[in-house]
């Protein structure tokens, strides 16, 4: 892998003890599930995912499975397979704040940031805004939210103003006609992600204690 693919998609990750799995809040959260050779490159296809914040892996049956979510929406728990690990990204501020809104040159080499084609300058990936310090993943139906961009809005969620001017809670809007409008987030494809240019390098692991 060349320099500029490691810098695009190197992160550090956390792991937990074996024995435990990720439990999203919704099916939408999973994003890839496929067999993997080992928990170094389920980790990297992670770490190469820009939308990827959890993963989990089981070197018994070689599961390797991606969630766009993080503890604020989802929780490590305790399985019955011993060989079953979670991994999360470490995110910091200071990550984001050097790059965000401004020009896409300091942000072409980086997995946290996406060049917008729209104002030509650095901003939050899809599916996650900005809270003032970093990207934080964008909020489900019901959640409280306190900015206009706070809620996924590819879920035709959006952060309802009450009659005081004050933002409340991600709602769905009623503005269209799409049979997702009732009920919970539409599930997605499982393997959205391929790890054909996957290499072992990209990872940096820090051994954690998972809670339960």
């Amino acid at each position: 892998m060349s320099p500029r693919a490691h810098a695009i998609y190197s992160s550090t990750l956390s792991l937990s003890l074996q024995g435990h799995e990720f439990q999203p809040q919704y099916d939408v959260q999973l994003t890839f599930n496929e067999i993997a050779e080992s928990l170094i490159l389920c980790g990297t296809v992670c770490s190469q995912n820009p939308s990827c914040r959890t993963f989990d892996y089981d070197s018994s049956s070689h599961r390797c499975r991606l969630f766009e979510a993080d503890l604020t929406n989802g929780a490590i728990i305790a399985t019955a397979s011993q060989t079953s690990i979670v991994g999360s990204v470490i995110l910091s501020a200071s990550l984001y704040a050097s790059m965000y809104n401004q020009s896409c040159s300091a942000c072409r080499e980086n997995r946290y940031q996406t060049c917008s084609s729209t104002t030509n300058t650095c901003q939050c990936p899809g599916n996650s805004y900005w809270n003032g310090s970093m990207c934080q993943l964008q909020l489900f139906e019901n959640a409280a939210c306190s900015q206009i961009d706070a809620c996924r809005s590819d879920l035709n969620l959006s952060c309802i103003i009450n009659s005081y001017g004050e933002f409340t809670q991600c709602l769905i809007a009623l503005v269209t006609n799409s049979p997702w409008d009732v009920g919970m987030p539409k599930p997605t494809t499982a393997a959205t992600v391929t790890a054909a240019t996957v290499t072992a390098a990209t990872v940096t692991a820090v051994m954690v204690t998972a809670s339960t």
